[in-house]
């Protein structure tokens, strides 16, 4: 019997070939961006507490929804081209978030008065929070290092958006490598309506 047509030869070059394809992946996704790598979903977040843009104390427990929070990390409002778009289209989502037990926060490096300029330009109801020193950014480890620490820039994070329940738990996550390119915002109301569902 030929070699190519034997049975065990054929199973055992497939099995080869399994092991090698499962092999690779991880080697493939090791390359891959990962978002806040060490707060994967089903993680706790560090404490949030930050002062909004009227210079109100926020909190997890003040800011979550009867579903949870939706945090969304942001480079900065007053010269971010990507964040003002981003920050618009989610006013005019935030209903949506509102009504799937969602309630939403928005946080930067930018100052307090700069927030409370930006939510009166844009007419934002939800709150803008000042991550203070930066500490929110730190204890997330999402800083973008690609800014010198004497850069104007400096303390912004890798943009993203998490969903998190009321005891504090990632329930999901949302990023781009590119942070010019961000999440639609009916792809993250769509995740936040299956878990209200929970």
């Amino acid at each position: 019997m030929p070699l190519a047509k034997n049975p065990l030869i054929q199973a055992t070059a497939l099995l080869a070939l399994v092991l090698i394809a499962t092999t690779a992946r991880p080697q493939e996704a090791a390359g891959e961006f990962v978002w806040a790598p060490n707060f994967p979903v089903g993680a706790t977040i560090p404490v949030l507490e930050a002062p909004d843009q009227h210079g109100e104390i926020q909190t997890l427990a003040t800011l979550t929804g009867s579903k949870g929070l939706m945090l969304v990390f942001n480079r900065s409002f007053d010269w971010c081209p990507y964040c003002k778009a981003q920050l618009t289209g989610l006013q005019g989502a935030v209903e949506n978030f509102r009504a799937a037990g969602f309630n939403v926060a928005t946080i930067t490096y930018d100052p307090v008065a700069t927030l409370a300029m930006v939510a009166e330009d844009e007419g934002i109801t939800f709150a803008l929070l000042h991550d203070d020193a930066i500490k929110h950014v730190n204890a997330f480890n999402i800083l973008n290092t690609d800014m010198a620490p004497d850069s104007f820039g400096y303390g912004i994070p890798q943009p993203g958006i998490m969903l998190i329940s009321p005891a504090g738990e990632i329930l999901a996550k949302f990023f781009e490598e590119n942070y010019r390119v961000r999440p639609d915002w009916s792809d993250v109301v769509d995740v936040a309506r299956s878990l209200q569902k929970r």
